[in-house]
């Protein structure tokens, strides 16, 4: 921890509330806990705790609690977690995989949940990195995006999308399923995806960005299929990888706090009496859900 960042946490824990980066420094000062010769050292102190919690995310040791307003993340099971409108800017600039829709059909027959084996080794090779915010724009590209349904006890956790998100899209929408675009780093697993006991750590990376959940809680992992969806043009740009995710005990905590909110476990039945209120992949996923369960109990 640097001299600011150090600063900052002596003056928080002694003062129990969240504060201002000019009241931290301040008292910082009059405390002889910081000694600085900048003009505004302030400025120094807010663009400090700023980074590091952009870059450390939830391992940071704090957190914000409103706009300008910092508190320790210990708190948080008292105090809520403001997220910054700067954090919505970096998920568009992200580099994300993507490879040629032109040959999308190499993978998948048509629109749908596909249960299949697809040429992985095929897909490996013409994935290549791309800067999301032009990804959005460019229809010659598929993007690659992970997609978990995570199931307890014969329900399913939902939960609704909140505006900070970039995708417009979803804004005020609710999923069915968790996940997100993959990055770069993910192309090397890729090759594996199908098969939890070989590219698990990615996924349960993949997960872990939107959900936590405690030691031995996760139960099972299995893949599902390729997911595609073309009723709508943001939809014709996207494949998902999706998998089934079983509970223990249905405990969990949201990763993405401020991006993800209202999360509950729902009945197929209680999902279909306001399936409307469901994007469309969501939709998707229920009507694959409804006829499996269907599929069953006539013994097909």
């Amino acid at each position: 921890m640097t001299g600011f960042l150090r600063a900052a946490d002596e003056v928080l824990r002694k003062h129990n509330e969240p504060l201002s980066a000019r009241e931290i420094t301040e008292i910082a000062i009059r405390d002889e806990l910081l000694r600085t010769a900048g003009r505004t050292p302030w400025h120094t102190m807010k663009s400090k705790l700023s980074t590091d919690i952009l870059r450390r995310q939830d391992r940071s040791p704090f957190m914000r609690t409103g706009r300008g307003r910092f508190a320790l993340r210990e708190w948080k099971g008292r105090l809520d977690e403001h997220v910054a409108d700067r954090y919505q800017k970096a998920l568009i600039d992200e580099d994300i995989v993507v490879f040629p829709a032109s040959s999308l059909s190499r993978y998948i027959p048509g629109v749908g949940i596909h249960r299949r084996d697809f040429d992985q080794e095929g897909l490996l090779d013409e994935c290549r990195p791309m800067r999301r915010r032009n990804a959005e724009e460019d229809t010659s590209v598929i993007q690659l995006v992970s997609v978990f349904i995570v199931h307890h006890d014969d329900r399913y956790l939902t939960y609704k999308r909140t505006r900070r998100l970039p995708e417009a899209r979803l804004h005020g929408c609710y999923s069915i399923s968790f996940g997100g675009h993959l990055n770069p780093k993910d192309i090397s697993p890729l090759l594996n995806i199908s098969d939890p006991t070989l590219g698990g750590p990615l996924l349960i990376r993949e997960l872990g960005e939107e959900l936590r959940l405690r030691t031995g809680e996760l139960a099972a992992m299995s893949y599902r299929g390729l997911l595609y969806d073309d009723s709508r043009p943001v939809s014709r740009q996207h494949l998902g990888i999706t998998y089934d995710v079983i509970l223990r005990t249905g405990e969990f905590e949201i990763g993405e706090r401020g991006f993800l909110m209202d999360p509950k476990f729902e009945t197929l039945q209680q999902i279909s009496d306001r399936i409307e209120e469901f994007e469309n992949w969501s939709q998707m996923i229920y009507r694959a859900e409804q006829a499996g369960k269907a599929n069953v109990q006539s013994g097909d």
